[in-house]
């Protein structure tokens, strides 16, 4: 997703009626399929074309090419482009980026043809969420790459954010089509994903500014706009909240019921790390560790009362584009709002441990029975979303729910706090695949019983964490914070080169095999890349949307 600038100051640049004039919204295109058209260059050639549903593609073939090939599916995007804010890019990608690039890293995509790997990938027909489309456009892409290049015998499939998501569900439904997979951060089963964005983004309307649209967009442009200014408007109330976290203040914008919390003495804080923890973002972001305090008396109070708020801010920040469009985007694919809270229960949404671990965050009991209690269903000042029938009857029926399966060798990665895709999505996915591997054992046994001879199932999934330093906060010499970018562990698609070779060789060697790679030399690969765990036992609650 390509955003240009979250900051308020960005829009007033611009004026409404000029940022309209200008506004372009992607229409999908569906032609016939063109290419493959091959420039035969060497040693690595590069073909174009596009599918049957107008989605541009491109492949690199080295002439040393040994019948592997990469596909690869890139992350979210918009399809509504505005100078400046949002742009729409449909155009073909091999790999994954570095910072700065967009059609994937010339190293890596060099790294692979180096090999003898051919690379490959599209824009997709569509941005958004765009998983059914994707998976249709892989699976026919495969078909053409094989046509022309026949002695292809392995195709890996990888991706990241959105990408993961494709990836992960590719795999469940055309397992026959690939070798492989290697899936980073992916978002989870639309349900999950939308609950996760749409409760985080309801709260923040609840308490900090009732005049946020959220649903009932125009069609159009005319619905853009409105959604563009529900952008500015979160916006504001991060910044004013974090203009308030040492007074405590309110936004000005502040509903009835967030005004008489403030009355009461709940500070802002407080109910901005409420959201949080009811939403299921991480209390820990790029710049708070939530453990090292600024030295002095602040020393104790600051991982207590503070940082879990900062890094709720920090990180609600950069997941607040991907919640907003997403939400706009899914409104104008289902024809309405798909999404319905006006019988979620949030109290049960607030863990035993959460309530414990972040007491003195939230002020104490009295404050989170307080909080609970303005997002009853009761409470008239917190209307909630009813969703249109027909929208969410034609998500249930149209959208794909992945089943996290694993059905070919896979490994993941995913960071422990990103903010986009929570790590529970992959712990998900690990937790059912280590039942279904204790499944296999039991049936191998039992077979071992009649026929005299065990045979031990293979593990197809390997889980690559990306982990945090034991601390990492920073502080100036006045105690104020200082602001850390690109924190090993945090942020969205954080991830090195070193990281993204690790993946795919791993996912390659898979291919090839027939199996992961669980040897002393893979650890060992691992290890150099910095900032990756290999780990069984972890424990990142599950997206609040299995909370039943």
């Amino acid at each position: 997703m390509r955003i240009t600038s979250f900051k308020s100051r960005a829009f007033a640049l611009v004026s409404t009626t000029a940022l309209l004039a200008t506004l372009v919204v992607a229409a999908p295109a569906h032609a016939a399929a063109t290419g493959p058209t091959c420039d035969g260059a060497t040693p690595v050639q590069t073909c174009t074309g596009t599918t049957s549903d107008g989605a541009a593609y491109k492949m690199m073939v080295p002439a040393t090419f040994a019948g592997v090939v990469t596909i690869w599916s890139h992350g979210f995007g918009g399809n509504t482009t505005i100078p400046g804010v949002f742009a729409v890019d449909s155009s073909a990608q091999l790999a994954p980026n570095g910072p700065g690039q967009n059609g994937g890293s010339p190293d890596l995509i060099k790294y692979l043809t180096d090999k003898g790997v051919a690379v490959m990938g599209s824009g997709f027909s569509t941005q958004g969420w765009n998983l059914d489309e994707a998976v249709k456009t892989n699976a026919e892409l495969i078909g053409i790459f094989k046509a022309k290049f026949t002695t292809t015998t392995k195709v890996v499939a990888w991706g990241y954010s959105m990408g993961g998501g494709i990836t992960q569900a590719f795999a469940e439904q055309h397992p026959e089509l690939i070798s492989s997979a290697a899936v980073m951060n992916p978002v989870d089963a639309w349900g999950s994903q939308s609950k996760y964005f749409i409760d985080l983004l309801w709260l923040m309307k609840t308490w900090f500014d009732p005049s946020i649209k959220l649903t009932g967009y125009a069609a159009g442009a005319a619905g853009d706009m409105q959604m563009l200014g529900d952008l500015q408007k979160y916006t504001a109330i991060l910044t004013a909240l974090k203009a308030g976290v040492a007074s405590g203040a309110w936004p000005t914008t502040s509903s009835a019921s967030g005004k008489t919390l403030q009355a009461g003495g709940i500070p802002s804080r407080s109910a901005l790390l409420m959201i949080g923890r009811l939403a299921g973002i991480s209390a820990q972001s790029s710049s708070f560790d939530g453990i090292v305090g600024p030295p002095g008396a602040a020393a104790t109070a600051w991982p207590l009362a503070y940082a879990p708020a900062l890094a709720t801010l920090e990180n609600i920040a950069g997941v607040l584009g991907y919640s907003l469009l997403g939400a706009r985007d899914m409104q104008n694919k289902m024809g309405g709002t798909s999404f319905d809270n006006q019988k979620t229960d949030y109290s049960k949404q607030l863990s035993d441990e959460d309530r414990t671990v972040y007491n003195a965050a939230f002020s104490g009991n009295t404050a989170i029975a307080g909080m609970l209690q303005t997002l009853s269903p009761l409470n008239p000042d917190a209307p909630r979303i009813k969703g249109d029938a027909a929208a969410l009857a034609k998500s249930a029926s149209t959208m794909y729910e992945s089943t996290g399966k694993i059905k070919v060798p896979t490994v993941m990665m995913i960071g422990q706090h990103d903010p986009v895709e929570p790590a529970g999505i992959v712990q998900r996915i690990s937790d059912l695949y280590e039942e279904d591997f204790a499944a296999a054992k039991a049936a191998a046994k039992k077979a071992a019983q009649k026929s005299g001879a065990y045979s031990a199932p293979a593990r197809k999934l390997q889980v690559l964490w990306s982990v945090t330093p034991k601390s990492w906060s920073k502080f100036d010499a006045d105690g104020a914070p200082i602001s850390i970018v690109g924190t090993p562990g945090t942020g969205h698609t954080n991830f090195t080169m070193a990281q993204y070779k690790v993946v795919i060789d791993t996912a390659i060697e898979a291919a090839i095999t027939g199996n992961l790679p669980w040897t002393g030399a893979q650890l060992s690969k691992v290890t150099k890349a910095k900032g990756l765990k290999i780990d069984r036992d972890t424990l990142y609650p599950w997206m609040k949307y299995y909370n039943k």
